[in-house]
């Protein structure tokens, strides 16, 4: 028994020995075969590719921009690059360059156990030998041949050149985002100043941007980069590269970007949002060295009134503007203002300006309101609200308490904004419920399901890109369309390198849209919106936040849905005596909106009629005297007096009572 059992024992062992040698044979023999493809090493920098100019063009064909058709780099000998930098680089790129062979067996263990843990590719072992090797000797592609080649080159690099001579490659070779390749070019693009002078934070800076030149963008992601400036720091100080005292200073230092030297005449927050939506399509080196055709959907006759428009504050002292225009039906973003100054400013705050959108917010609860069955006509209490919510007591009142009693159908109320009604509404349908809504029809930043959204107090705030989006939804009657930049990219011989899909969706009811439509229209007509009246078929909404902060106005006409921001960049800011006046959203937002569309519709197609369905209000109406103070019914007292003509839906119910 001992002795059968023995035998089958040595037999197992037997066998796994037979199967591992074949497997050390097989890869022996892979390796081997590999090896005699390697080229033959040398590093030097002649080694560097030639680039190839990409061109960005408009939707006419005239062209936008140039994206370096020769790498923005000036090579440094070793001794000119400051050891901070050297320092930095390794700490957070490769912390053992100095103990292995090429290829850290640590690191790639490393790797494979929190990309497994993961389930996806988290976590990557490549030194930075490897990445010298990749960056000269292969194609970048992530496969399992590719990797083995990259390892093997890099045994037979470090064999044949020290430490020093591979840094100095890499440093001179590695791209650091916005078209900067190798130390001495990144130095001075950022921080206009040779890399010798850089400090300690500004080498720290540097080091971060490698992993994600994108998203680690001292120009478009400051906050990011700041981060991952400072983990730099604490690495360098835990690999005894510099003291706690030198981490706790340059932590301190702010992120004192120079201005760009190269900025785009035209559409420059426009070429900058297509560049960098093409890096994280098709990485870096493809933007800049793959000589690229870019089709873009700018329409420049668009862009000039938008630019136009924009500059109604121009003077100093007078907060920014931001605007995006859409074709709601293709998605194709036609007109983007991001900002003052491009020279001064690459904030986008367009695309990246996160503010609270006020009463802006509000056709979100209204498209809610009316997919979950309530009607136009249905009439709430206007009266100042309370109600206990999870945070304690949620206190509303109307605008400056103008409304102090009695009852608005929701036609009305949407007309005039009445917080108290919408507040009401919220708490009836859920705010979950215009959560799912708001994000269906386009809305991408994080929303918190509190009801003190329903007058636009949201956690991180929302973008102009995101509210003309999501209030095209409406315009195209219910359907969303992700908006895009970018119709086509071709290579420089005409061969597709990006074709991208435009995704839409049903994402409310065609009926629920068409309602909408009609109620935000009347806003225009007779509400809050009048500033922004034209002589075609126009719907949208305003928006004005605590202490005047920020003021919107988004709205549509024709194919177009556009979005007017108004506020100061550098924080809350309250705009209580711009040329005279409060700024809200009826003020220069609606009338920038009002600017730039009229000329803007000339240059798009032909007005579509107004949408109309069996369920909205008639088209009837009926003269009131309404009390221009207060928009109620106007009562023997009141000073200023208008007639109206008003759907009866849409009709105050209430008479003033503050005269």
């Amino acid at each position: 028994m001992l002795s059968s059992r023995l035998t089958l024992i040595l037999r197992i062992i037997a066998g796994v020995l037979a199967g591992l040698l074949v497997v050390f044979v097989a890869a022996g023999t892979y390796l081997y075969k590999l090896s005699e493809t390697l080229p033959e090493i040398s590093v030097s920098a002649d080694a560097i590719k030639t680039p190839r100019t990409s061109v960005v063009y408009a939707s006419d064909g005239t062209e936008l921009a140039t994206w370096h058709g020769e790498q923005d780099r000036t090579i440094v000998p070793y001794e000119d690059i400051p050891r901070s930098l050297i320092d930095a680089v390794v700490a957070i790129e490769d912390e053992r360059f100095y103990a292995h062979n090429g290829v850290d067996l640590e690191a790639v263990a490393r790797a494979l156990r929190v990309n497994a843990e993961a389930g996806t590719y988290a976590q990557g072992g490549s030194t930075i030998t490897q990445q010298v090797v990749k960056l000269l000797f292969t194609d970048g592609k992530r496969t399992l041949t590719r990797k083995i080649r990259e390892a093997l080159l890099a045994f037979q690099l470090e064999a044949k050149t020290d430490k020093r001579d591979v840094l100095e490659i890499y440093l001179n070779l590695v791209y650091f985002g916005d078209g900067a390749y190798g130390v001495e070019s990144a130095a001075q693009h950022y921080f206009d100043r040779p890399a010798s002078a850089l400090t300690l934070s500004e080498s720290a800076t540097l080091a971060a941007i490698i992993r994600s030149p994108g998203r680690y963008s001292p120009i478009e992601n400051p906050d990011a980069v700041r981060e991952r400036r400072n983990l730099v720091l604490t690495k360098m100080r835990e690999l005894g590269f510099i003291t706690a005292e030198s981490e706790r200073l340059a932590r301190a230092e702010d992120l004192a970007i120079a201005p760009p030297s190269d900025v785009p005449e035209f559409a420059p927050y426009f070429v900058e949002y297509v560049k960098q939506t093409l890096i994280d399509e098709l990485g870096s080196e493809a933007v800049f060295q793959g000589g690229l055709r870019v089709y873009t959907t700018l329409n420049p006759s668009m862009q000039r009134a938008a630019e136009a428009a924009a500059a109604t504050l121009g003077n100093e002292g007078d907060p920014s503007v931001a605007l995006v225009c859409i074709d709601h039906r293709t998605g194709d973003i036609l007109a983007m203002v991001g900002g003052r100054d491009f020279a001064t400013d690459q904030f986008n705050l367009a695309t990246q300006g996160r503010r609270q959108p006020g009463s802006a917010f509000k056709p979100f609860v209204l498209v809610a309101a009316l997919e979950n069955g309530i009607k136009p006509t249905d009439v709430f209490s206007a009266a100042p609200y309370s109600v206990a919510v999870k945070d304690g007591t949620w206190n509303v009142q109307n605008y400056e308490n103008t409304i102090t009693s009695g009852s608005l159908s929701l036609s009305a109320a949407t007309n005039w904004s009445v917080n108290a009604v919408f507040a009401r509404l919220i708490m009836q349908i859920g705010p979950d419920k215009v959560v799912e809504t708001a994000k269906a029809m386009g809305i991408t930043s994080p929303l918190e399901p509190n009801p003190a959204i329903a007058l636009g107090g949201l956690t991180t705030g929302v973008s102009p890109m995101e509210m003309a989006s999501a209030y095209g939804t409406i315009a195209n009657s219910g359907v969303h369309v992700v908006p895009s930049a970018v119709i086509e990219v071709t290579d420089d011989v005409g061969a597709t390198v990006l074709d991208p899909e435009r995704t839409s969706q049903q994402a409310i009811p065609e009926v629920v849209a068409q309602t909408a439509s009609l109620m935000l229209h009347d806003v225009v007509q007779t509400g809050t919106g009048q500033a922004a009246k034209l002589a075609t078929w126009t719907a949208g909404k305003t928006g004005t936040t605590q202490e005047y902060r920020d003021a919107w106005f988004v709205g549509y006409s024709g194919d177009l849905v556009a979005a007017v921001w108004v506020g100061h960049p550098e924080g809350q800011v309250p705009m209580t005596n711009v040329r005279g006046i409060r700024v809200t959203g009826g003020s220069f937002p609606a009338a920038i909106w009002k600017l730039f569309m009229e000329p803007a519709l000339v240059a798009a197609r032909p007005v579509r009629p107004a949408p109309s369905v069996e369920s909205t209000p008639s088209g009837d109406t009926v003269t009131v005297r309404v009390c221009a103070d207060t928009l109620l019914l106007a009562n023997p007292r009141c000073p200023n007096v208008v007639e109206m003509d008003l759907d009866p839906a849409s009709a105050p119910v209430m008479t003033c009572g503050v005269h």
